[in-house]
């Protein structure tokens, strides 16, 4: 009978109105029809900044180009419509065949489901999908894929009012012809590489245009003061506008009013600014025409006529006369408000800097001042708009501005005490508002509002309140509410301005949690995987436990520790590589890092304070070899498989010269001191030296017998070190002459080699965990380390040469960096968590390590403090397989490493029970029998072992026919269990001990094996044709075969309680399928995994599926919609999960350790 919930419509029909995910189906990627152009006013006045964007957006086919201003953080330049003039252009709009689409975003889309938001609505107004995310980074994702299915396409996103990378950083992902122009005042919120167009400083006729504009005609010799007078400054500008237009609307007469204006900019402008600056009016124009004068506004209208353009620049480039000009066109503007009006605008100073405020906020505020209500408050905030001294959105009840100028100028006036005061009076007014939390504290994360949101900290702190500041951002409840608001970086970024000892503890704890916390589906997911992490540690652990004991959405919750938490002396965990990171460096200023690996051939920057991803260099060059950055971090060499090293430029992004050496691998790369040469160690042994000026290969160093693997130049640059693995050697070169003037060897096996910064010594690695200490006068060894984990794969110095640090590469439990005494060979403290690190790099002061790893992951790492790393967890190590007794009083775990070794666990306690040893290989899977009394494995060793699990004792030891088995299950009635060897399956009886052989699958490799419930058939697949196959096991005969997955290849396999239906995971993609077992039809897809899926199992009620994969997740999903319902997130890749038969608890196995959670349904 066929089950009717995997039935076609439950799976593809949404109901008019719902808001549910449909996680099931291929999003539809049909382009609509391309918006009309935007309207251009006909006010606009011609600007070449315009030109420059044209050009920029439509000489490229991908990548960013951004408009910001030429002062940076000023506004009222233009930018946003500059971007409209370009959207409209008709050479734009031929370029992209009218496929321009512009967005807004602004300051307050900063919430990241809003940002995920705004994605999906570019997402729906491009193509016709509407495919909802509350992640940006999958949004992102996910828009991306939609524009490359167009690659006959070109398209352009105008974004405008960027504030943040992290609005922009979505947009950036994918569509490999989609040029984004991006308006921004924040620079740095543009991506490395984005072409820039700068909005200066108007030209005379722009600025006339602005300050006339909607005015009658003035005299010319007034308009020219004004001018002067502004600086040509928009803001300005419009402020006099404004100011005129006023007097305008009382009745005054055009020439008296701009005239009245002017005497106001030129009499009260050099007295108001007497204690900002220390000269007059007429000073002013000293220093910047060089002309002595003090007639006033002949003497400006005088300079401006005799035709330098360029006093407006200068004015505004000096900063004392910027402050001159504010403060005179500031209170000619004031002078106009109500009374108190001043008074009010000036305490608008309190609020951040370049930030939208709510108008009920601000009345708020002046409410508390003075007493204010909200309808006079609203009618001031538009005098206040009128006046251009503010600007305030409609939106949302309303928003204010207050320009940043502005801003300072009236903070300066407040002074202070004052400031302090304020920022008091704002809390108070706004705790009022707010339900009591414990202790009658105010419960600031009820907070709705979202500048509050973002800067009640900041409030805290400039009020002198640190300690409430503290208490509130070490709340679980305020971090969890930033955290699903703002993301992983806000919680941490309160926590760590707070200075004080528990706030940069805290800080630190996030900190190194923080790369699992970004990307959960669904979103409230996060919350789950923080709390795994922070709940074993003791500054954290009665609030997770509280916070755990509160209804909530589905959760996984811990039952045991997590065995991978970090080392303390982890500062932060940096991801994103697709495969294993081979090369390190750190920019000379430390305020940033490159990295390089995996199989994309990809460097990436990461800001090293944040660990924010600041750039991606694509290269189709192949795996990154190795990278140096040159001393001023102006550029930066990176060697690829290929042999050809490529030259960036950090700043733009831009790959400006290829040097191409031979076709082996370019394994090293080393600059000089002085960025005059750069040497490049190949695979074919030879070491060229390159002028990176012209790209010219200048020399070839030959010598070494085998592949080079390290160039390392002395900190003088007089010497060159270098060495090749397998000739033993490691050889000096002298810079000058390029001979080699003397080889070092002790070893048949040389890996690194790093110099110590005097030059007195250096260190180099042998085969057997040695490292010897080389006096570069003597050639003497003078120290030998020996590191007790084995090779040596990687080696650094410390920059004052105090100490050195090692790490090796002998096995995926250790991991560990160990820094070492050069003089002593003591091994004074030690790093790591489990992997193969590949590379390490130090920073320039010190203080902190980078280390590369083969799971594609980059771990900062503090060095300041003399310590251990802990000791593994007992659960710690590779586990590949994992099943709970029938009672679900114990677990067993089956292991990959050394030990080759099984492990039982209790449930309730977490304490080892028993281990069982006697397999020479890894185990590759077992199985508990139905009443508990003995277990099965399977081991690359060729045998299956059953076990009684009462004693440990190894009760039968069979050698598999055909091959290493990689499956096995157990019939339900534990009379008999099948094996999978490679292709052969055969049944073992356990009354009479025969192993019979009853199947040759056509998959080269069975992988997967289930029995039916009543042990009338059982299930295959594995490698070849991606198939699974049903088996009846009295007769052998293949009685259904289900097509699955088409790239050739089934990881895992799970049957529901009652056998109508199946879920399976494998192939190349990230998908677990799930299948109708009678019409062999696939039913559902389930989406979500961003790595292979290596693991499924069925809840015993047949209501859920977990699935586990590489991306190091465990997922969560309704059987029936498919929905995801929670995830946990660990860290490194999940192989397996298991449901106890009480269907509360998940065991979970992968490498890094064994997991136990308690599944949490919900309420």
């Amino acid at each position: 009978m066929r089950d009717n919930t995997f039935h076609g419509p439950s799976f593809i029909q949404t109901g008019a109105g719902s808001t549910q995910h449909n996680y099931l189906l291929q999003p539809s990627s049909r382009l609509r029809e391309p918006p009309p152009a935007p309207k251009v006013e006909d006010w606009l006045v011609d600007r070449a900044e315009a030109e420059q964007a044209m050009a920029a957006v439509c000489g490229q086919e991908g990548g960013a180009v951004g408009i910001t201003t030429a002062l940076e953080g000023a506004g009222g330049f233009g930018k946003s419509t500059l971007a409209t003039v370009v959207a409209a252009s008709a050479r734009v709009r031929r370029h992209f065949a009218d496929r321009v689409y512009v967005f807004g975003m602004g300051r307050d889309v900063r919430h990241r489901a809003d940002i995920a938001k705004k994605v999906c609505e570019a997402a729906r107004f491009i193509t016709e999908d509407t495919t909802p995310f509350d992640d940006p980074d999958l949004a992102g994702a996910h828009l991306g894929r939609l524009l490359d299915r167009h690659p006959d396409h070109r398209f352009l996103l105008v974004i405008d009012d960027i504030w943040e990378a992290e609005q922009l950083a979505p947009f950036l992902i994918g569509g490999r012809r989609c040029v984004r122009l991006v308006t921004t005042r924040r620079p740095e919120s543009l991506p490395r590489g984005a072409r820039r167009v700068r909005v200066d400083a108007m030209s005379e006729d722009q600025a006339r245009t602005v300050l006339t504009w909607e005015l009658p005609p003035l005299p010319r010799e007034t308009v020219r003061g004004l001018l002067a007078a502004t600086g040509r400054w928009p803001l300005l500008l419009r402020l006099t506008n404004r100011v005129i237009a006023a007097q305008l609307d009382a009745g005054a007469e055009p020439a008296t009013a701009a005239h009245g204006v002017l005497e106001q900019l030129e009499g009260k402008g050099p007295a108001a600014v007497d204690e900002l600056a220390p000269f007059s009016h007429a000073s002013v124009l000293s220093d910047v025409t060089g002309v002595p004068d003090s007639s006033g506004v002949s003497a400006l209208s005088g300079v401006y006529g005799r035709g330098d353009p360029g006093l407006g620049r200068r004015l505004l480039d000096d900063p004392e006369q910027r402050k001159r000009l504010v403060r005179a066109t500031v209170e000619a503007a004031t002078g106009l408000l109500p009374a108190q009006g001043r008074q009010r605008l000036a305490e608008l100073a309190v609020f951040a800097e370049d930030e939208a405020v709510p108008v009920p906020l601000a009345a708020m505020l002046w409410h508390a001042t003075s007493g204010l209500g909200e309808l006079p408050a609203r009618h001031l905030c538009k005098t206040l708009h009128d006046l251009s001294l503010l600007t305030m959105d409609k939106a949302d009840g309303g928003q204010l501005t207050l320009h940043d100028v502005i801003r300072d100028y009236l903070r300066h006036d407040l002074g202070p005490e004052r400031v302090t005061e304020l920022h008091r009076v704002l809390l108070d007014a706004v705790a009022a508002t707010l339900p009591p939390g414990p202790r009658r504290r105010a419960a600031w994360w009820e907070l709705t509002d979202g500048y509050l949101f973002d800067h009640t900290v900041d409030h805290m702190m400039a009020a002198g309140h640190s300690g409430e500041a503290e208490t509130v951002a070490s709340d679980l409840r305020w971090i969890e509410a930033r955290l699903s608001r703002r993301g992983p970086l806000a919680p941490w970024s309160d926590l760590v301005r707070i200075p004080a000892p528990g706030a940069r503890a805290r800080a630190q704890d996030l900190a190194r949690a923080m790369h699992l916390l970004e990307g959960t589906q669904p979103a409230h997911a996060v919350h789950a995987v923080l709390r795994s992490r922070l709940k074993p540690l003791a500054a954290w652990h009665d609030q997770v436990t509280a916070r755990e004991h509160r209804p909530g959405p589905p959760a996984l919750v811990n039952a045991w520790p997590p065995p991978d938490l970090p080392d303390p002396g982890l500062r932060r965990t940096l991801t994103g590589h697709l495969g294993e990171v081979d090369a390190v460096a750190i920019e000379p200023g430390g305020t940033w890092l490159a990295t390089g690996g995996g199989h994309d051939g990809s460097v990436r920057l990461w800001d090293s304070a944040t660990g924010r991803r600041l750039a991606t260099l694509e290269s189709p060059s192949g795996r990154v070899r190795a990278m140096a950055i040159a001393r001023d971090g102006a550029w930066l060499a990176v060697g690829h498989g290929d042999g050809t090293v490529r030259i960036w430029d950090p700043a733009t992004g831009r790959n400006t010269t290829t040097l191409t050496g031979p076709s082996r691998p370019a394994n090293a790369v080393a600059i000089a001191p002085d960025a005059d040469w750069l040497a490049v160690g190949h695979g074919d042994g030879t070491v060229r030296i390159w002028d990176p000026a012209t790209g010219r290969n200048t020399t070839t160093l030959t010598g070494h017998a085998g592949p080079v693997v390290t160039a390392e130049v002395a900190t003088n640059g007089a010497w060159l070190a270098t060495t090749a693995n397998h000739d033993g050697t490691v050889r000096v070169w002298n810079t000058a002459t390029w001979q080699c003037v003397a080889a070092f060897g002790r070893d048949p096996w040389v890996g690194s080699v790093t110099i110590a910064p005097d030059g007195t010594w250096l260190a180099s690695t042998g085969g057997t965990g040695t490292v010897h200490i080389w006096d570069t006068e003597s050639g003497r060894v003078t120290r030998t380390l020996t590191d007790p984990a084995g090779r040596v794969v990687a080696l650094v110095i410390a920059p004052d040469g105090a100490w050195l640090a090692t790490t090796t590469s002998n096995n995926q439990r250790d991991g560990t960096v160990r820094i070492w005494d050069p003089v002593t060979g003591e091994n004074t403290a030690r790093l790591g968590c489990p992997g193969w690190v590949h590379t390490m790099a130090v920073a320039p002061d010190g203080t902190w390590l980078a280390t590369g790893y083969g799971d594609g992951a980059v771990r900062l790492w503090d060095t300041g403090d003399d310590r251990d790393a802990p000791p593994p967890t007992e659960r710690a190590g590779w586990v590949n397989s994992v099943a709970i007794a029938p009672d679900g009083t114990w677990l067993a775990t089956g292991y990959v490493d050394d030990e080759n070794v099984v492990r039982l666990w209790d449930r309730a306690t977490g304490r080892s029970i028993r281990t069982l040893a006697g397999h020479t290989g890894r185990i590759h899977a077992l199985a508990i029998a139905p009443d508990g009394t003995w277990l099965a494995t399977a081991s690359a060793d060729h045998t299956v072992r059953i076990w009684d699990t009462r004693t440990g004792r190894n009760t039968v030891a069979h050698t598999a026919d055909g091959g290493a088995p990689y499956a096995l299950a157990i019939a339900p009635d534990g009379d008999w269990l099948a094996v999978a060897a490679h292709r052969h399956i055969w049944l073992h009886d356990r009354a009479t001990g025969r192993t019979v052989p009853v199947v040759e699958s056509p998959n080269t490799l069975v992988r997967a094996l289930a029995i039916a419930p009543d042990g009338t058939w059982l299930a295959t697949a594995g490698n070849g044709d991606g198939a699974v196959r049903i088996w009846d096991t009295a007769t052998g005969a293949n009685t259904a075969t289900l097509t699955s997955h088409r790239a050739g290849w089934v990881q895992a396999m799970a049957f529901a309680p009652n056998s109508t239906w199946l879920a399976t995971t494998g192939g190349d993609d990230d998908h677990v399928r799930v299948w109708d077992r009678v019409t062999g039809e696939a039913v559902a897809t389930l989406n979500g995994h961003s790595g292979h899926v290596r693991t499924v199992a069925v809840h015993p009620a047949g209501a859920l599926l977990a699935t586990g994969g590489d991306d190091g997740t465990v997922r969560i999903w309704d059987a029936a919609t498919g929905r995801p319902l929670t995830m946990m997130r660990v860290d490194g890749p999940v192989h397996a999960c298991t449901w106890a038969q009480d269907g509360r608890h998940l065991a979970v196995g992968g490498m890094r350790g064994a997991y136990l959670y308690e599944f949490r349904p919900g309420t």
